[in-house]
């Protein structure tokens, strides 16, 4: 009987390569679909974050925007001028003396521009260039009488048609005036060392009464991955209520900015960034805000623009 086991062990051997590269295959095959698939979820996810950061920003600005004309009634001529020092203001070159109104300066209760101009508050020394900066000043809330006053913050003292910015325990309180919460806010944007270098971010100086009794401007972030803010204001030119021309923030002149009854409406536009690199994705996208376009610089950053208006009765 003849023997074959030499021809039988090749044919196993070749066998056994065969499966060798089909195994080899399938593994390929499952590693390039587990890629895939993994950079399918971190899109999902930096988009996720970029929409979720956008919801926060709309109701944070809209919100903002819509309370900043609430003075109460009171005309600005009405109130009080205030020698009160407070640590970090933030007033500006031309317009606009800080947070509370001078005898020697003109004081804004709105006003905003490009950080880098000549008007740039004087307490902005780390905001990113060519992004654009807002400040509001106005009431919020209910009035609270003189028993509910709060040491760390600003009042306005109104009487009658008068109003006088005040703190807990200042002279001359009266139990028979309304005392309103004075709000003074700066938004603007800044680079954050929090994941990786330079993460961008949405920051707020904001005037509060410590606890030795004095009036400083607290700053902090609010939201990470705002890289670029840009306003347009409206202006109301012929008295009828509707914005008739809309100019970039920064061209406004400082007449413009002292006639408030003339601002109508605000646009922003704003771009938001990943805090995350995504791996093998460049960006090279053109972004419009409004007038001013965004080139990005070929990084591995997702990015997403929103924009959005507040009209002003």
């Amino acid at each position: 009987m003849s023997r074959r086991f030499p021809l039988q062990q090749g044919f196993l051997l070749v066998q056994q390569m065969v499966v060798l590269l089909l195994s080899a295959l399938l593994l390929l095959m499952f590693s390039s679909a587990l890629v895939i698939q993994w950079q399918a979820f971190r899109q999902h996810s930096q988009l996720t974050l970029l929409q979720q950061t956008a919801v926060q920003l709309h109701a944070l600005l809209q919100r903002e925007l819509s309370n900043s004309q609430f003075w109460a009634g009171l005309p600005h001529g009405q109130l009080v001028p205030s020698s009160v020092p407070v640590s970090g203001d933030c007033p500006s070159a031309a317009p606009d003396s800080g947070s509370f109104p001078t005898t020697t300066r003109q004081w804004l209760p709105f006003f905003a521009g490009t950080v880098g101009s000549a008007l740039t508050p004087a307490c902005l020394t780390n905001a990113s260039n060519q992004s654009d900066f807002i400040q509001l000043k106005h009431l919020a809330g209910d009035p609270v009488s003189l028993a509910d006053l709060r040491n760390n913050r600003a009042y306005l003292q109104q009487t009658g048609w008068q109003g006088r910015f005040v703190s807990s325990n200042d002279a001359g309180l009266d139990v028979q005036s309304w005392y309103w919460p004075y709000v003074h806010e700066l938004y603007y944007v800044a680079g954050q060392a929090l994941v990786g270098a330079g993460t961008p971010a949405l920051m707020r100086k904001r005037l509060i009464r410590n606890a030795q009794g004095s009036f400083v401007v607290d700053t902090h972030a609010v939201l990470d991955g705002v890289e670029l803010l840009v306003f347009e204001i409206g202006l109301d030119l012929d008295g009828d209520g509707y914005a008739e021309q809309f100019l970039p923030a920064s061209q406004l002149t400082a007449a413009q900015w002292r006639q408030p009854h003339r601002i109508s409406q605000v646009r922003y536009f704003v771009l938001l960034r990943a805090l995350q690199a995504e791996t093998g994705y460049r960006n090279q996208q053109q972004y419009q805000l409004g007038l001013r376009r965004f080139q990005a610089p070929g990084d591995p950053y997702r990015r997403l623009l929103i924009s959005s208006s507040v009209s002003f009765p």
